[in-house]
Protein backbone atom coordinates (compact mmCIF):
# COMPACT_ATOMS: atom_id res chain seq x y z
CA UNK A 1 0.00 0.00 0.00
CA UNK A 2 1.25 3.96 -0.75
CA UNK A 3 2.17 5.27 2.56
CA UNK A 4 3.63 8.45 1.43
CA UNK A 5 0.42 10.27 2.50
CA UNK A 6 0.75 8.83 6.73
CA UNK A 7 3.99 9.54 6.09
CA UNK A 8 3.57 13.22 5.52
CA UNK A 9 0.92 13.36 8.15
CA UNK A 10 2.94 11.47 10.95
CA UNK A 11 0.65 8.31 10.90
CA UNK A 12 1.51 4.58 10.89
CA UNK A 13 -0.97 2.31 8.68
CA UNK A 14 -3.37 0.60 10.11
CA UNK A 15 -3.11 -2.97 11.49
CA UNK A 16 -6.32 -3.79 9.07
CA UNK A 17 -4.37 -3.41 5.61
CA UNK A 18 -3.27 -6.52 4.72
CA UNK A 19 -6.96 -7.99 5.83
CA UNK A 20 -8.36 -5.29 3.10
CA UNK A 21 -5.49 -5.65 0.57
CA UNK A 22 -7.18 -7.90 -2.15
CA UNK A 23 -10.59 -6.21 -1.45
CA UNK A 24 -10.00 -2.90 -1.93
CA UNK A 25 -7.43 -3.45 -4.56
CA UNK A 26 -11.20 -4.97 -6.71
CA UNK A 27 -12.80 -1.76 -4.90
CA UNK A 28 -10.27 0.51 -6.91
CA UNK A 29 -9.84 -1.86 -10.22
CA UNK A 30 -13.98 -1.81 -10.90
CA UNK A 31 -14.28 1.65 -10.15
CA UNK A 32 -11.47 2.96 -12.19
CA UNK A 33 -12.92 1.09 -15.11
CA UNK A 34 -16.39 2.16 -14.08
CA UNK A 35 -15.35 6.36 -14.25
CA UNK A 36 -11.65 6.13 -15.36
CA UNK A 37 -9.97 9.65 -14.35
CA UNK A 38 -12.37 12.05 -15.68
CA UNK A 39 -11.41 16.14 -15.34
CA UNK A 40 -13.09 17.74 -12.25
CA UNK A 41 -11.89 21.05 -13.39
CA UNK A 42 -8.47 20.70 -11.58
CA UNK A 43 -5.54 22.53 -13.08
CA UNK A 44 -1.53 21.04 -13.84
CA UNK A 45 -0.79 24.38 -12.20
CA UNK A 46 -0.09 24.33 -8.59
CA UNK A 47 -1.03 28.06 -7.88
CA UNK A 48 -4.33 27.62 -10.05
CA UNK A 49 -4.85 24.83 -8.20
CA UNK A 50 -4.61 26.10 -4.57
CA UNK A 51 -7.13 28.75 -5.35
CA UNK A 52 -9.43 26.02 -6.85
CA UNK A 53 -8.96 24.08 -3.97
CA UNK A 54 -9.38 27.47 -1.26
CA UNK A 55 -12.57 28.42 -3.21
CA UNK A 56 -14.02 24.78 -3.34
CA UNK A 57 -14.33 23.99 0.39
CA UNK A 58 -17.83 23.65 1.86
CA UNK A 59 -19.67 25.01 -1.62
CA UNK A 60 -20.82 23.14 -4.42
CA UNK A 61 -18.83 22.43 -7.41
CA UNK A 62 -20.79 25.04 -9.88
CA UNK A 63 -20.69 28.08 -7.45
CA UNK A 64 -16.71 27.48 -6.33
CA UNK A 65 -15.78 26.72 -10.67
CA UNK A 66 -18.24 30.13 -11.15
CA UNK A 67 -15.93 31.80 -8.64
CA UNK A 68 -12.90 30.80 -9.84
CA UNK A 69 -13.43 31.81 -13.06
CA UNK A 70 -13.93 35.42 -12.18
CA UNK A 71 -11.19 35.31 -9.95
CA UNK A 72 -8.97 33.96 -13.49
CA UNK A 73 -10.95 36.49 -15.27
CA UNK A 74 -10.61 39.41 -13.11
CA UNK A 75 -7.10 39.54 -11.63
CA UNK A 76 -4.57 38.39 -14.31
CA UNK A 77 -1.63 37.69 -12.10
CA UNK A 78 -0.33 37.03 -8.46
CA UNK A 79 0.29 40.96 -8.09
CA UNK A 80 -3.09 42.28 -9.27
CA UNK A 81 -4.60 39.71 -6.50
CA UNK A 82 -2.13 40.44 -3.59
CA UNK A 83 -2.57 44.22 -4.48
CA UNK A 84 -6.72 44.51 -4.48
CA UNK A 85 -8.71 45.37 -1.66
CA UNK A 86 -10.42 42.93 -0.04
CA UNK A 87 -13.69 44.41 -0.88
CA UNK A 88 -13.17 43.66 -4.76
CA UNK A 89 -11.94 40.50 -3.91
CA UNK A 90 -15.23 39.82 -1.60
CA UNK A 91 -16.87 40.76 -4.53
CA UNK A 92 -15.02 38.66 -7.20
CA UNK A 93 -15.18 35.36 -5.19
CA UNK A 94 -18.43 36.01 -3.62
CA UNK A 95 -20.69 33.20 -5.22
CA UNK A 96 -18.55 30.24 -3.44
CA UNK A 97 -19.74 31.37 -0.19
CA UNK A 98 -17.45 32.80 3.07
CA UNK A 99 -16.62 35.99 1.20
CA UNK A 100 -14.51 38.09 3.27
CA UNK A 101 -13.03 34.99 4.51
CA UNK A 102 -11.65 33.88 1.31
CA UNK A 103 -11.13 37.21 -0.10
CA UNK A 104 -8.28 37.46 2.83
CA UNK A 105 -7.47 34.05 2.33
CA UNK A 106 -6.77 34.57 -1.14
CA UNK A 107 -4.71 37.98 -0.76
CA UNK A 108 -2.70 36.06 1.75
CA UNK A 109 -1.37 33.60 -0.06
CA UNK A 110 -1.52 35.74 -3.38
CA UNK A 111 1.23 37.97 -1.22
CA UNK A 112 2.79 34.96 0.55
CA UNK A 113 3.63 32.96 -2.57
CA UNK A 114 5.47 36.37 -4.20
CA UNK A 115 7.44 37.04 -1.00
CA UNK A 116 8.90 33.44 -0.82
CA UNK A 117 8.70 32.34 -5.19
CA UNK A 118 8.66 35.81 -7.12
CA UNK A 119 6.25 36.36 -10.22
CA UNK A 120 7.07 32.82 -11.54
CA UNK A 121 6.29 30.29 -8.15
CA UNK A 122 4.90 27.32 -10.27
CA UNK A 123 8.24 26.02 -11.30
CA UNK A 124 9.89 26.03 -7.97
CA UNK A 125 6.91 24.84 -5.78
CA UNK A 126 7.34 21.58 -8.68
CA UNK A 127 11.07 21.31 -7.69
CA UNK A 128 9.84 21.15 -3.71
CA UNK A 129 10.25 17.47 -2.65
CA UNK A 130 6.93 15.70 -0.99
CA UNK A 131 7.70 16.80 2.66
CA UNK A 132 8.62 20.29 1.70
CA UNK A 133 5.53 20.96 -0.35
CA UNK A 134 3.37 19.64 2.05
CA UNK A 135 5.15 21.89 4.85
CA UNK A 136 4.84 25.13 2.34
CA UNK A 137 1.22 24.15 1.41
CA UNK A 138 0.24 24.13 4.79
CA UNK A 139 1.56 27.01 5.39
CA UNK A 140 -0.79 28.91 3.65
CA UNK A 141 -3.93 30.22 5.24
CA UNK A 142 -6.98 28.42 4.49
CA UNK A 143 -4.68 25.39 3.57
CA UNK A 144 -5.40 22.64 5.87
CA UNK A 145 -4.01 18.59 5.13
CA UNK A 146 -6.75 17.89 2.41
CA UNK A 147 -6.16 20.72 0.76
CA UNK A 148 -2.23 20.61 0.17
CA UNK A 149 -3.05 17.05 -0.73
CA UNK A 150 -5.11 17.47 -3.44
CA UNK A 151 -2.75 20.77 -4.89
CA UNK A 152 -0.04 17.78 -4.09
CA UNK A 153 -1.85 15.05 -6.19
CA UNK A 154 -3.71 16.92 -9.00
CA UNK A 155 -1.03 19.62 -9.85
CA UNK A 156 2.54 18.25 -8.48
CA UNK A 157 2.44 14.52 -9.10
CA UNK A 158 2.45 13.30 -6.21
CA UNK A 159 0.95 9.39 -5.16
CA UNK A 160 -0.77 11.27 -2.47
CA UNK A 161 -4.73 10.55 -1.21
CA UNK A 162 -6.81 13.18 0.02
CA UNK A 163 -9.87 12.22 1.58
CA UNK A 164 -12.74 14.53 0.84
CA UNK A 165 -16.73 13.82 1.60
CA UNK A 166 -17.14 11.06 -0.96
CA UNK A 167 -13.98 8.95 -0.63
CA UNK A 168 -15.35 9.34 3.16
CA UNK A 169 -18.45 8.06 2.79
CA UNK A 170 -18.00 5.20 0.18
CA UNK A 171 -14.88 4.08 2.05
CA UNK A 172 -16.88 3.58 5.28
CA UNK A 173 -19.86 2.48 3.86
CA UNK A 174 -17.46 -0.76 2.49
CA UNK A 175 -16.10 -0.61 6.31
CA UNK A 176 -13.03 0.60 6.32
CA UNK A 177 -13.73 3.29 8.99
CA UNK A 178 -16.34 3.04 11.88
CA UNK A 179 -19.89 5.12 10.59
CA UNK A 180 -19.61 8.74 12.41
CA UNK A 181 -15.66 8.74 12.21
CA UNK A 182 -14.18 12.36 12.41
CA UNK A 183 -12.32 13.41 8.89
CA UNK A 184 -9.43 14.07 10.44
CA UNK A 185 -9.55 10.05 11.72
CA UNK A 186 -10.28 9.03 8.39
CA UNK A 187 -7.36 11.25 6.39
CA UNK A 188 -5.32 9.52 8.68
CA UNK A 189 -5.92 6.15 8.20
CA UNK A 190 -7.98 5.46 4.81
CA UNK A 191 -4.66 6.82 2.64
CA UNK A 192 -2.67 3.53 4.07
CA UNK A 193 -5.53 0.97 2.08
CA UNK A 194 -5.06 2.50 -1.39
CA UNK A 195 -3.14 0.75 -4.12
CA UNK A 196 0.38 2.17 -4.81
CA UNK A 197 -0.06 4.48 -7.59
CA UNK A 198 -3.51 4.18 -7.86
CA UNK A 199 -3.98 7.87 -5.74
CA UNK A 200 -5.48 9.77 -8.05
CA UNK A 201 -7.37 7.18 -10.43
CA UNK A 202 -9.21 5.98 -6.98
CA UNK A 203 -9.78 9.70 -5.15
CA UNK A 204 -11.27 10.91 -8.50
CA UNK A 205 -13.20 8.24 -9.17
CA UNK A 206 -14.90 8.20 -5.91
CA UNK A 207 -15.88 11.37 -6.25
CA UNK A 208 -17.61 10.46 -9.42
CA UNK A 209 -19.44 7.37 -8.19
CA UNK A 210 -20.31 9.09 -4.65
CA UNK A 211 -22.01 12.46 -6.82
CA UNK A 212 -23.61 9.87 -9.02
CA UNK A 213 -24.51 6.66 -7.16
CA UNK A 214 -23.40 6.43 -3.32
CA UNK A 215 -24.81 9.59 -2.89
CA UNK A 216 -25.25 10.80 1.41
CA UNK A 217 -28.87 10.22 1.84
CA UNK A 218 -29.88 7.85 -0.99
CA UNK A 219 -27.78 5.97 -2.54
CA UNK A 220 -28.40 3.97 -5.71
CA UNK A 221 -27.29 0.49 -4.56
CA UNK A 222 -29.15 -0.98 -7.35
CA UNK A 223 -26.66 0.74 -9.25
CA UNK A 224 -23.35 0.31 -7.47
CA UNK A 225 -20.63 -1.11 -9.22
CA UNK A 226 -18.48 -2.23 -5.85
CA UNK A 227 -22.24 -3.02 -4.36
CA UNK A 228 -20.75 -6.99 -3.59
CA UNK A 229 -18.40 -5.04 -1.26
CA UNK A 230 -20.14 -2.81 0.68
CA UNK A 231 -21.95 -3.17 3.97
CA UNK A 232 -24.96 -0.32 2.62
CA UNK A 233 -25.23 -2.08 -0.79
CA UNK A 234 -25.44 -5.46 0.90
CA UNK A 235 -27.67 -4.41 3.52
CA UNK A 236 -30.26 -2.38 1.16
CA UNK A 237 -33.44 -3.88 -0.74
CA UNK A 238 -33.22 -2.13 -3.83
Amino acid sequence: MSNLTLALLGRKPSRQVKKWQTKIQKVTDLLVAEYGTPSLGNFRDPVKEIFYIVLSARTTESLYKEAHKRLSREFLNLEAIANAPVAKLRKCVATAGLGKKRAVQIKAIASKLLSDFGTRPAGKLRRLSAEEAYAYLRSLPGVGPKSALCVMMYSLGFDVFPVDAHAHRVLCRIGLIKPGAKHYHAQGVLPGFVPPGSSKELHVALIVHGRQICEPRVPLCNECAIRMFCNTGRDSKS
